[in-house]
């Protein structure tokens, strides 16, 4: 049965290029020789340079994003750099801030201290005044009680000797006198009161007392007054 021809546009598309082939020129040993070129191959090669292409765009892609994350992130370090340097400024202000306060603090607490002290100094000044005062005060009362006392007696002392010298001026102008019949006459009066008692009934006889003890003899006074050591030495008068 013969072969019937058909136009290439009769033909049937095919949906891959595996297993195709095409008709190529190469030069072997100087001659150029005809071969058949693997339309597979030809495919694969598009398909891994398709893949490359679309790895080098996603690499540039990749590389893209990179540098526009490493450019925000400088950015970002940047903006922390200056903040920190702004904290570290602030920082420091707040330091020096805080040791001027310290400073005023501890000159404060100086004070304090010191008025505490002087608060003490005038505290005890005002026990001592206190004290002072006290002691001076019971000082003044014992003094004051004691003039009184005083003043008291001698106006006591005062009225007694007014009374002594009333008594004796009148004594002196009406002078007692003891009259003829033994009683007392005031100023010329009998007074019926005798100036002299009667005299008493003579009392018993006391008892005998006890007999003395014997006397010493010449003899036993003169050795004692040898013995005392204070003769005088009859050949040196001068000497014991």
């Amino acid at each position: 049965m013969p072969i019937k021809k058909k136009k290439i546009s009769e033909l049937t598309l095919a949906d891959s290029l595996t297993g195709l082939y095409t008709i190529g020129c190469k030069i072997i040993d100087g001659i150029q020789t005809s071969v058949k070129v693997s339309l597979g191959t030809i495919q694969t090669a598009y398909e891994n340079m398709l893949t490359e292409i679309s790895n080098a765009r996603a690499a540039t892609k990749a590389a893209n994003t990179a540098a526009s994350n490493a450019n925000t992130a400088k950015l970002n370090a940047e903006a922390a750099t200056s903040k920190a340097n702004t904290a570290t400024a602030n920082a420091i202000t707040a330091t020096g801030n805080a040791n001027t306060a310290t400073g005023k603090a501890n000159t404060a607490a100086d004070l304090a201290n010191k008025a505490a002290a002087n608060a003490n100094t005038a505290h005890d000044g005002l026990e001592k005044i206190k004290e002072d005062t006290e002691i001076a005060t019971k000082n003044a009362n014992d003094a004051a009680k004691l003039a009184n006392e005083k003043a008291s007696y001698a106006n006591t002392q005062g009225n007694f000797a007014k009374t002594q010298g009333d008594r004796a001026q009148e004594l002196a102008d009406h002078p007692w006198k003891v009259g003829d019949n033994g009683n007392w006459y005031i100023n010329g009066t009998d007074t019926g009161k005798p100036a002299f008692g009667k005299d008493g009934k003579d009392g018993k006889d006391g008892k005998d007392g006890a007999n003395g003890a014997n006397g010493k003899s010449a003899y036993e006074l003169w050795k004692e007054y040898i013995s005392s050591g204070d003769v005088d030495n009859p050949h040196n008068p001068d000497q014991k």
